[in-house]
């Protein structure tokens, strides 16, 4: 394992290597990039249960390593404000989770410079936050990517995230004439972006339809943390643009995949990407 740097933006970002034991096959190692969901302490990403740094955390640890123990290098990004990367003042912004896609695609492009990685065999995973995150960057990286996974994505831009934390500062009650702070700083953001920056060119659910990856989307029914309505949009979105993707909706409310369910999804992707090589 190795912490590498990299720049995006005008800001230094750090990332997360898992090399795989062995020596790399002839034309180098297939590598992932792991993007994480939301984090609710953004400068204490990544630490473990003992208040340590140790990257990627307790929380995700498992995952990373069931892919580098089947053999591919795993790169998991801090985002801009994690860790000890820069970038403290996105995180507080409406439209973070669009900002740390472009820490992602950077990510991405800076992955296929490590020493023994095939660069004709990366993939890209992400999960919650995180698959709306590999949405965007899935359309921006276009056919770079030989396949795509998102596991209990989030979506539709974050609206009803964004009107929840309102209501929740207003015991639940709302008219028009109430003043919401998060959702005036959104237009506000969105007023400084390109001329003609509309709401729904941010919804990755809704743009899935430009990404030509092939792409494996898995949820749990009951997950109370993301809805798996979102994933099933987004399968639904893709079947229509006659579009590449595998669906698996698992029973139970996992929002990161346990115990068996765990087992078959990582099986599911490792085949999934052995399919697209």
């Amino acid at each position: 394992r190795q912490v590498v740097a990299f720049e995006v933006d005008g800001l230094t970002q750090y990332a997360l290597v898992l090399w795989p034991v062995g020596d790399a096959p002839v034309k180098g190692w297939p590598a992932l990039q792991f993007n994480h969901g939301f984090h609710p302490d953004p400068p204490r990403n990544g630490f473990n249960a003992q208040g340590e740094t140790d990257r990627p955390g307790d929380y995700y640890r498992q995952t990373v390593q069931a892919f580098a123990l089947a053999g591919f290098v795993v790169v998991v990004p801090d985002y801009r404000g994690h860790n000890i990367s820069d970038g403290t003042a996105f995180t507080r912004r409406a439209l973070a989770d669009a900002w740390y896609a472009r820490d992602a695609i950077a990510c991405f492009m800076a992955m296929s410079s490590l020493d023994e990685v095939n660069p004709d065999r990366l993939y890209m995973l992400g999960h919650s936050m995180g698959g709306a995150v590999t949405l965007r960057a899935l359309q921006a990286l276009g056919n770079r990517v030989r396949a795509g996974s998102v596991w209990s994505t989030s979506g539709r831009g974050g609206l009803a995230h964004l009107m929840g934390r309102e209501l929740a500062d207003l015991s639940g009650e709302d008219d028009d004439e109430v003043t919401k702070p998060t959702l005036d700083g959104l237009k506000h953001e969105l007023d400084t972006l390109q001329q003609g920056a509309r709401l729904d060119d941010l919804n990755p659910i809704a743009q899935a339809t430009g990404i030509m990856t092939p792409l494996s989307i898995q949820h749990s029914a009951g997950d109370a943390s993301t809805p798996a309505t979102a994933s099933l949009e987004l399968a639904a979105r893709r079947y229509l643009a006659d579009k590449v993707y595998q669906l698996k909706i698992y029973p139970g409310s996992d929002h990161l995949f346990t115990g068996q369910q765990f087992e078959r999804a990582v099986a599911r992707e490792l085949a999934w990407f052995q399919r697209h090589r």
